[in-house]
């Protein structure tokens, strides 16, 4: 009885350790840029306009500034 219960107890441990050293799988669906125009502004007043605009020509997720473009995400699927 005892040799069945430490069984189970070793299975279960084995199991937890393949578990954590498969390491973590973390998938994140990559954003699309669309650069367009150059961000004008202060940094926060930049994202807040290129967003802005980013809606306003239909792009739905807008838009930030990145490397001083306003740049809209593209919407992909």
């Amino acid at each position: 009885m005892a040799c069945g219960t430490y069984q189970h107890f070793l299975i279960g441990i084995l199991c937890i350790a393949l578990i954590l050293t498969s390491g973590p799988r973390i998938v994140k669906a990559s954003e699309h840029l669309q650069c367009t125009v150059p961000c004008i502004g202060g940094k926060d007043r930049e994202n807040i306009i290129c967003n802005k605009n980013c809606i306003d020509q239909g792009y739905e997720k807008g838009g930030l500034c990145s490397e001083s473009k306003c740049c809209c995400k593209v919407s992909i699927g």
